[in-house]
């Protein structure tokens, strides 16, 4: 019985690499809305998998591996390959340049891999988290499928190279996995989250999109506003003696 409590998370984590799998077969057989909803449906996995192993008090070092390798394939190739169907659908360019879109799943796979040795980012994250790129593309896919409506194909490469860039960057940006619920430190927080629902309902799958479009920029109001300074700053400004830290007399930070 404890064995099959240990296990009972990663089998929801290999749910998750299941759907993953199961949306990158559905793209190649034309089946962009499924490869969609696969994603969302990964993407339930991968939310319940690491709550119910802190629940069963058996989270452990196997479920934080396999989590990551889960959420490659499911949050880096999948929605690699739905931004690909997109590309491609359009008949504008070569076949072989609509490949620019996989540096997604590339970035993904580097993402994960530092995510997992980076300490501090236990609260955190420092670039686009995974599951936020697929969402974007799952969205834009559905938004596809159920009105023809698919972004222009040289816009398309565009976001993929962007996207691609913020996953494997420093950028931090606010997590829901601690800092405490109050107002004053979360008002970005829940601010972004309200806007969200607002946008979900009045656009619907183009909601989610512009939502994920809008993480980073409420993630700096966050830092700026909610949280102070970001830690590198902070960290920097821990090494001054006083007198390193105050502005001298007539510089240009002296008058306010």
């Amino acid at each position: 019985m404890q064995r099959l409590k240990r296990e009972i998370p990663n089998i929801l984590t290999l749910c998750n690499l299941l759907c993953g799998c199961l949306s990158i077969a559905s793209t190649f057989e034309g089946r962009a809305a499924w490869a969609a909803v696969f994603i969302l449906v990964a993407a339930v996995f991968d939310l319940f998998d690491g709550m119910v192993a802190r629940l069963l008090g058996v989270a452990g070092p196997l479920g934080k591996e396999l989590d990551s390798l889960s959420d490659v394939v499911s949050f880096g190739v999948a929605p690699s390959f739905i931004a690909y169907d997109m590309v491609v659908s359009q008949l504008v360019l070569p076949s072989w340049m609509g490949f620019i879109v996989l540096l997604m799943a590339l970035a993904s796979a580097y993402r994960l891999g530092k995510f997992n040795l980076d300490e501090e980012q236990k609260k955190d994250f420092k670039g686009m988290p995974t599951p936020a790129n697929a969402l974007f593309w799952a969205a834009l896919g559905l938004h596809w499928v159920k009105t023809g409506f698919v972004l222009d194909v040289y816009f398309i490469l565009l976001l993929s190279i962007l996207m691609s860039l913020l996953l494997v960057s420093n950028f931090r940006m606010f997590s829901l996995k601690g800092g405490g619920w109050k107002w004053k430190s979360k008002r970005m927080v829940y601010l972004f989250f309200l806007l969200a629902i607002v946008l979900v309902c009045i656009f619907g799958f183009l909601g989610i999109a512009a939502s994920v479009v809008l993480y980073p920029v409420f993630s700096f109001l966050h830092f700026a506003f909610d949280r102070g300074k970001p830690a590198a700053i902070r960290t920097s400004e821990a090494g001054r003696t006083p007198s390193d830290s105050k502005p001298a007399a007539g510089s240009p930070g002296s008058g306010s």
